[in-house]
């Protein structure tokens, strides 16, 4: 519907939604391993790293789903190694999605990741547990504690914002109620001086978190999941045939280009929708494509 009134506007998303305070997103990305974390090496983790920062990207982020938290905290310390100056690992606990943390064990891994130099950690604690991690911000100032994707509507941010949950919010669009809702998660987290940094999906899902991404001006946006190996470009390859241009987000100094064109900023070769469309049962009482 909102690339609908966009199209019908002649504006991108971000327009409508207040105008577009970034031409340039910045982006992280978010690898998770196809098998249990406790079989995964910490050299494959600061491998990708070294891709990824190869690739112009200056961010990424790993599970911390190991049994021993202290092998999780030298894997994000071989990904700094690898990825170099001024890159930044993140490490996200998922709220407990292997388990949850009591305090204490949150207190002692939080700590060890300040020691190691890793930018954030993700949902150390359950998502209905608003004071939790505002103790932990005051408890290891060094590190920033992150959460939100989980939160729905706006009475859930206003509760993070007014107990200092969080020194940044990451709302998930498809969850919190969509753009509008999200605009306005924004308009409150600004008002309470917090950074945002939505969650994301991969492929085109990217478009509309990438439209309110840039109305807001997030600190970073996500683009994750990506299997280890894989880009993001890798996931949106099989889309191009369906676009004018090479790619539907294009990447520059580990960013994306806030696309400009009508609505969610994808522009649909229509042509190519109707070379590829398949044949389909039409529905009743509405003219259609003929069953094949």
């Amino acid at each position: 519907m909102w690339d609908a009134i966009g199209r019908i506007a002649g504006q991108p998303l971000c327009r409508l939604l207040g105008g577009a305070s970034l031409e340039t997103m910045p982006v992280y990305l978010t690898y998770v391993w196809p098998v249990p974390e406790d079989q995964v090496h910490a050299k494959a983790q600061a491998d990708q790293a070294s891709l990824v920062r190869q690739a112009g990207f200056k961010a990424m982020k790993i599970q911390m789903m190991r049994t021993n938290y202290h092998d999780d905290v030298e894997a994000a310390a071989q990904v700094l190694a690898a990825g170099g100056p001024g890159f930044h690992i993140m490490v996200d606990r998922t709220a407990g999605a292997k388990g949850l943390w009591t305090y204490e064990q949150a207190l002692l891994a939080a700590k060890a990741l300040a020691a190691a130099g890793v930018y954030w950690l993700e949902e150390p604690l359950a998502r209905d547990d608003y004071e939790g991690p505002a103790r932990l911000r005051r408890d290891v100032p060094d590190l920033i504690i992150t959460g939100g994707e989980g939160w729905r509507g706006l009475e859930a941010f206003r509760k993070g914002l007014e107990r200092g949950t969080y020194a940044i919010m990451q709302p998930e669009l498809r969850t919190c109620a969509g753009p509008l809702t999200m605009r306005k998660i924004g308009a409150l987290c600004e008002a309470w001086d917090i950074p945002i940094a939505p969650h994301a999906a991969t492929g085109l899902a990217l478009a509309g978190r990438l439209q309110v991404s840039a109305a807001m001006g997030s600190l970073i946006q996500e683009i994750g999941v990506l299997e280890p190996g894989a880009f993001p470009w890798d996931v949106w390859d099989a889309y191009r045939p369906i676009f004018h241009g090479e790619t539907p987000f294009p990447f520059k100094d580990g960013g994306v280009l806030v696309p400009q064109y009508p609505g969610l900023g994808l522009n649909v070769d229509e042509k190519a929708l109707q070379k590829y469309r398949v044949a389909g049962f039409e529905r009743r009482g509405a003219p259609g494509v003929s069953p094949s």
